[in-house]
Order: structure tokens, then C-alpha cells, then sequence
């Protein structure tokens, strides 16, 4: 089976980040237009908690600015599925070393490094400002998070590297 290319390993993951683009997308869409119906409509929560026998102390302002916090999270994952998206156009296209890579892989970091911060920040604010209890399992699930930073950092420096060597080997008689 081949790794680069048409029809090959690359091609297929790229089809499958097509799919996730898309639907990441489409939540998104459908998590601002639930967010501005709350704001607009603000009865519209307190029935949905009535009808559905829910227990929920918020105001329909808090519900939506939760749902607009959690659209910025989905905004940074969709950000980060259309660069890799790019990059892996490059590798089925059989160009693993595009120029361009090497600023996609560092976005790619600034995003995943971006939404661990912002993931921060919400457990914060759910904790301290909602007084809701959060599992403390998350320890290792951190570490893992800023390991796959690193990782995509490393990467983008070897793909720079690489797109180095390919551009010298071009200039070579």
C-alpha cells in the first residue's frame, strides 16, 4: 500500500478529514444559530428545561455565552482540520515537502496549543464562576495535549528541513 500519492493511504485520510471539515461545520453553524435563538428568544431555555424535565439554574445569557464559548472551541478545531486538510492535499498529490507545509504544521501547533489554553480557561470558569465540580482526571490527558504540540512543532521544523533539501536539489545540475 502507498503512503503518498493518488489512491494511496494519504488520499484516503484526506476524504476522511473532508468528512470531519464538513460536519465540524455544520455544528458550528447549528451551535451559533441555537445561541442567537436563546439570546433572541430567551424564554425558549426555560421551556426546553421545563419540557424536557431538565435541572438547570442558568439564564438563557449564560446558556449562550457557554454555546458561543464552545463555537470558539469548535472554530479552533475547524481551523486546525482545514490545515491539515492542506497538508495532506500535498502528500496525496505525492508533494510531501510543499514550502507551504512548513506554515501550516506551526498553525496547526498554535491552534492545538490554543485550545488546550481555552479548555483552561473554561475549566476555570466552570469551576470558579459556575461552581460546577469537574472530574480531576485531567492530568494526563494534559500531558498528552502538550506532547501532540510538540510533536506538530517538531514536524513543521522537519518539513522546513525538507523543503530546504528539496529546493537545493532542484538548483543542482
Amino acid at each position: 500500500m502507498r503512503f503518498l500519492g493518488p489512491r494511496s493511504i494519504s488520499s484516503l485520510l484526506k476524504t476522511a478529514l473532508d468528512v470531519v471539515y464538513y460536519g465540524l461545520l455544520s455544528l458550528l453553524v447549528v451551535v451559533v444559530l441555537a445561541a442567537v435563538a436563546l439570546l433572541v428568544m430567551p424564554n425558549m431555555a426555560a421551556e426546553m428545561v421545563r419540557r424536557f424535565d431538565l435541572s438547570a439554574d442558568m439564564s438563557s445569557g449564560m446558556e449562550a455565552l457557554m454555546m458561543l464559548a464552545f463555537a470558539l472551541s469548535l472554530g479552533g478545531y475547524l481551523l486546525v482540520t482545514h490545515l491539515t486538510r492542506q497538508v495532506f492535499s500535498t502528500l496525496a498529490a505525492g508533494d510531501a515537502f510543499h514550502p507551504d507545509n512548513t506554515r501550516r504544521l506551526r498553525w496547526i501547533g498554535f491552534g492545538l496549543a490554543g485550545l488546550e489554553i481555552l479548555s483552561y480557561v473554561g475549566r476555570a470558569f466552570m469551576e470558579h464562576v459556575m461552581h460546577v465540580r469537574l472530574d480531576q482526571g485531567y492530568g494526563l490527558r494534559a500531558v498528552t495535549a502538550w506532547f501532540s504540540v510538540l510533536v506538530v512543532f517538531v514536524l513543521a521544523e522537519i518539513f522546513k528541513e525538507g523543503a530546504r533539501l528539496r529546493q537545493e536539489a532542484d538548483l543542482t545540475i
